[in-house]
């Protein structure tokens, strides 16, 4: 059994000529002449081995067969490590080679079974590259297609495969290229890829990934686990956000760099502070990229829908500041796709992912992940009780949007470490924050809209009346949402 170590970065097939004339790849050692592999990918008709997340194909290269079988990887970043079997293919296949019995026995069993799923057909040039430090790299360029039921898809990666040394010296050769190069790291392997063609599914957009986090645990490696939980949900909704009109992508964007902005200071007290101080204004004013963008999502979607279905609002030229919105909106994400800062969001991630390999476990090797827990929650739930009090004393915005900010860090830090804390208990908190959350988050949502909107309709006074009209049928919805926020927490405040 083999196992590779690879780091795989996206590019756009534009970018290639500038890829090639990198000072670090000139420098690269050619290994070869570019190849041109015809990859073949073999399931059930009820694609059985997907399911169990193992890939099975033959490639063609030149007069060489070879037959492969790899299982499910662990990747963050790109970055990844899995078990893979490789060897000459015969027409037939034979997987008596396979070390792990229950792989090999169910190879065995579905072997009649097997038939030709999807082809991938590209080009591959390869590099080899030695380090400084001493680390030998491969750097493997594939252009080409993934083909799939008539359906076809191009294909431009950059795979960098360590031959010696450590996981973090790909990541470093990958900061540098991507200082200059859109390279975005990717965790979807051609496999899944394939299975996406062959199944027609669209991309969609990425939540964050479970943590298994345990008591006993050393702080900053939970602060890592749950930190390269967030970096997955970023990196998997960039490219949506670039490309997509689907607006949840952008969503589940700003909100992966919500959690790791809590995160950051909710594990502030055994991490450096000057790195925490730096992510934190680099992941604030990443996401004020995105912010105008989600704003009018929200209005087009969901705050001016929900109006117009009212009664009385067809007396109003609603409709009129509906289309108004939606193209700014429309404007908006033209402007996001072709923004400079969103072709460098696989600089940061790599950045970033490429740090949190590099620290340190906390020093204090009595301070176990259940009390750093109970310490960190305390002056949260404080801040909380203390916005609570003042927003049922006032029910004013400014108090009502206190309590949503403290609430925030609260919401994100039970949902962290939701699998070590006392369940019923932890539950019941959980759930009247989330109700709260969620109708104090539909209170904002109203009231930037109707300061966006009353920028947006200065200039027309059939505007400016419809927009009247709607604060006015709104305001009802304003009270009964602090209202429901106020009793869900009264049962645990």
């Amino acid at each position: 059994m083999g196992k590779e170590t690879e780091l795989k970065l996206s590019l756009p097939s534009a970018c290639v000529p500038a890829l090639r004339a990198h000072p670090l790849l000139q420098a690269a050692e050619t290994v070869g002449a570019p190849k041109t592999l015809d990859n073949t990918y073999f399931d059930t008709a009820d694609l059985q081995l997907q399911q169990r997340q193992i890939a099975l194909r033959t490639r063609q290269q030149g007069d060489v067969w070879l037959q492969t079988v790899k299982c499910s990887s662990v990747s963050v970043g790109g970055l990844s490590q899995r078990p893979e079997w490789e060897k000459p293919y015969t027409g037939e296949f034979d997987f008596s080679d396979i070390e792990l019995k229950p792989l090999r026995k169910l190879l065995s069993q579905l072997q009649s079974q097997l038939q030709p799923v999807f082809t991938t057909l590209f080009t591959r040039q390869t590099l080899f590259m030695k380090r400084e430090s001493g680390a030998e790299i491969l750097l493997m360029l594939d252009q080409g297609d993934i083909l799939a039921g008539g359906h076809q898809q191009p294909l431009c990666e950059l795979e960098l495969e360590l031959v010696s040394g450590a996981p973090e010296d790909l990541l470093q050769l990958a900061v540098e290229l991507s200082a200059t190069l859109p390279l975005l790291p990717s965790d979807v392997s051609k496999a899944e890829r394939g299975y996406r063609l062959y199944r027609s599914e669209p991309e969609v957009p990425v939540t964050m990934p479970s943590v298994l986090l345990h008591k006993r645990q050393n702080p900053v490696e939970a602060f890592k686990a749950l930190a390269f939980a967030c970096v997955a949900q970023w990196q998997g909704n960039v490219t949506g956000a670039s490309v997509s009109h689907d607006p949840e992508f952008v969503h589940q964007l700003r909100i992966s760099q919500r959690r790791l902005r809590s995160l950051l200071r909710l594990f502030a007290p055994v991490l450096p502070e000057s790195w925490c101080a730096h992510w934190n204004s680099v992941l604030a004013d990443n996401a004020r990229l995105f912010s105008d963008l989600r704003d009018l999502d929200v209005m087009s979607d969901e705050v001016l829908p929900g109006v117009l279905i009212l009664p009385g609002a067809d007396d109003w030229p609603l409709q009129s500041l509906h289309q108004l919105v939606c193209a700014q909106r429309d404007q908006a994400r033209m402007a996001l796709m072709d923004h400079p800062d969103l072709q460098h969001q696989g600089q940061l991630i790599l950045t970033l992912v490429l740090e949190l390999h590099a620290l340190a476990a906390s020093s204090d090797q009595d301070l176990s992940l259940s009390r750093f827990i109970d310490q960190e929650l305390k002056p949260l739930r404080k801040r909380v009780r203390k916005r609570y009090r003042q927003a049922l004393k006032t029910r004013d915005e400014a108090a009502l949007h206190a309590l949503r900010i403290a609430l925030k860090p609260l919401r994100y830090a039970l949902e962290f470490f939701m699998g070590v804390l006392p369940g019923q208990k932890t539950l019941t908190l959980y759930e009247a924050v989330l109700v709260a959350v969620r109708a104090l988050g539909q209170v904002n949502d109203l009231h930037v809209s109707r300061r966006v909107l009353a920028g947006l309709t200065a200039a027309d006074a059939g505007h400016q009346a419809a927009l009247a009209f709607m604060s006015g049928l709104q305001s009802a919805t304003l009270i009964e949402q602090r209202k429901i926020a106020l009793r869900a927490l009264k049962k645990v405040m």
